[in-house]
């Protein structure tokens, strides 16, 4: 008798502690769920009004995980559940995979980085007829339906570019060349527009504007080993790397600069970089890259997200939201590392 009782104690324990662990498990499960998404605790999941879901190209890139901090605030303050939606290590979904999950999702708007492919502007539409709005940015899709864009101005980008580029190129006749690093999906109006107004700067401001010749560099938009590749085949062709590069994203920038290390030209080739990775950072303080372009990453997680909550509050949203950018060098990189202060790293002297 004695031992069928012990064995029904030592069971009872055996469940009491089985049931606990599942709980342990779910409630882990939950918590990180909940953490990914921006959500404190189950019960704030409840009192949001809306779902927004940002897509990008990438979401490890250093520059998304800082805009989508930025998104979160803002989203805080209009009551939004936010998530990030892009390619990284454990997935190999498409912007047009994450779109169709979006809508599928009935979610209640799409902040969208836009990359030109063409079967995304069918999406944005479709989007919009299901009552979902779209708001794209950095890159824009004017014949599309989104119902606004967030982003630089293209014609004074262009021109900023241009005059970054000539205070790089040296003194005198002698031919240069200066090269813009493109991506498949990304030859559209806005970009055509930044290269006419670095042509027109160049043209109008050089006072030898014959000895320079602008080249496209057309980059995959596959992963970072295809940038690697391309930059590598550039460096090692009989014309030779050009005097100038021009990147506009962080993978183009790191590739760059990397091979210009690795084929011993530091000095030799110039380098316009895009955004203000640690690496770029310290590269700039060294001396081993001239100049950097950052835009206002406050303000895109801010305005991208306004945009959405006023155009279901209210129906209507201005069609363009512009961001302030601006080009770091080694004679303001102080000034500007000192504003970073609550960034999760900052370059000391």
């Amino acid at each position: 008798m004695k031992r069928k009782t012990d064995r029904k104690i030592i069971l009872l324990f055996l469940g009491v502690f089985f049931i606990g662990f599942l709980t342990f498990l779910t409630r882990s499960y939950y918590d990180n769920v909940l953490d990914k998404i921006g959500a404190d605790n189950l019960e704030n999941v409840r009192t949001f009004k809306y779902h927004f879901v940002a897509i990008v190209d990438n979401s490890e890139l250093p520059f998304w995980q800082d805009v989508f901090q930025s998104m979160k605030k803002e989203a805080e303050n209009q009551e939004v559940l936010l998530e990030l939606w892009g390619k990284n290590k454990s997935t190999e979904y498409t912007t047009l995979d994450f779109m169709d999950m979006g809508i599928a999702a009935k979610v209640d708007g799409i902040i969208l980085e836009y990359t030109g492919e063409w079967k995304l502007e069918g999406k944005i539409k479709e989007a919009q007829e299901k009552g979902i709005p779209v708001v794209t940015i950095l890159k824009d899709a004017p014949n599309s339906r989104r119902v606004s864009y967030v982003g630089i101005n293209s014609y004074q980008l262009g021109q900023e570019y241009g005059r970054q580029v000539l205070k790089l190129l040296p003194e005198g006749e002698e031919p240069v060349r200066v090269m813009a690093l493109l991506h498949d999906s990304s030859v559209d109006g806005s970009q055509s527009q930044i290269l006419n107004q670095i042509n027109n700067i160049l043209v109008t401001e050089d006072s030898h504007p014959e000895r320079i010749t602008v080249e496209e560099q057309k980059i995959g938009s596959v992963g970072n080993f295809e940038a690697e590749e391309t930059i590598w085949n550039i460096f090692q062709s009989p014309q030779g790397p050009p005097d100038v590069f021009i990147c506009m994203n962080e993978t183009d920038t790191e590739a760059v600069y990397q091979a210009v290390i690795d084929f011993n030209m530091v000095g030799e080739v110039q380098l316009i970089a895009y955004y203000q990775s640690e690496q770029i950072i310290e590269a700039i303080k060294r001396g081993r890259i001239p100049v950097t372009m950052i835009v206002d990453i406050d303000q895109i997680g801010r305005y991208s997200v306004e945009a959405l909550a006023e155009y279901l509050k209210e129906g209507r949203v201005n069609s363009y939201y512009s961001v302030d950018l601006q080009f770091v060098n080694r004679g303001n990189l102080g000034a500007y590392v000192e504003k970073l202060g609550g960034y999760r790293w900052i370059a000391e002297e």
